[in-house]
């Protein structure tokens, strides 16, 4: 894990405590919806490029 990897999960600790339930939630919601993202590219990039566009759906 980089600095700037343990820079963001300190600062993300720290906050965290004090967010209200609401914003909790919106950040879970954000993070998973950037990971799920993230993946979906990667998975994109190994398949061949007929198989990996959105034609058709």
């Amino acid at each position: 894990m980089s600095e700037k990897d343990k820079k963001i999960l300190e600062t993300i600790a720290e906050a965290l405590p004090k967010m209200s339930e609401f914003d909790k939630g919106y950040f879970l919601g954000t993070a998973e919806s950037k990971a799920m993202d993230k993946k979906k590219r990667a998975e994109d990039k190994l398949l061949p490029p007929a198989q990996s566009g959105g034609e058709g759906k």
